[in-house]
């Protein structure tokens, strides 16, 4: 299967992200699934606001029980990007990383740490991406950006 990822500027210079997945037999254009996995449901809601009006199909949860329900609901449509913080993500020692990847090792996560203390260990359970806050819902869309694109060169070599 190849990917490739599309950028769409509009009038109001926001970019919408396209992936377009293609197999032998069929084509297809859909918009990147995320799902934001933050107990500060502020921060979550205007992360979520932010990666809509950029084209992203965005999903929320506040416990990793809520994430793995709505993942699972979603079936065979893929979540590409899970964003979680790192009190969400240690919970249980770390099982929505490795839930997350036992479902599908293709879906990409980022974790927003407070501290760096257990990143070794983060990273260790499969997580792609690593970060400290504070951190602009701006520079979480270009990490975002940052993993999907990373997808889609790694498919395409």
């Amino acid at each position: 299967m190849t990917f490739v990822m599309i950028i769409v500027r509009s009038q109001n210079s926001l970019y919408t992200y396209y992936l377009i997945s293609s197999n032998r037999s069929r084509l297809s254009l859909e918009k990147p699934r995320v799902m934001i996995v933050l107990e500060d449901n502020d921060a979550s809601t205007n992360l979520a606001g932010l990666l809509w009006l950029k084209g992203y199909e965005v999903y929320k949860a506040t416990t990793a029980e809520e994430c793995l329900s709505k993942i699972n609901e979603l079936g065979k449509q893929k979540v590409h990007v899970v964003i979680v913080s790192q009190q969400v993500a240690l919970a249980g020692r770390a099982m929505l990383i490795v839930n997350v990847k036992r479902s599908n090792s293709e879906t990409k996560i980022l974790v927003i740490a407070d501290e760096d203390t257990d990143k070794t260990k983060i990273i260790d359970y499969g997580a792609d991406e690593f970060t400290l806050k504070p951190i602009s819902p701006e520079n979480v869309a270009d990490k975002l950006f940052m993993l999907l694109t990373r997808e889609v060169v790694s498919e395409n070599r």
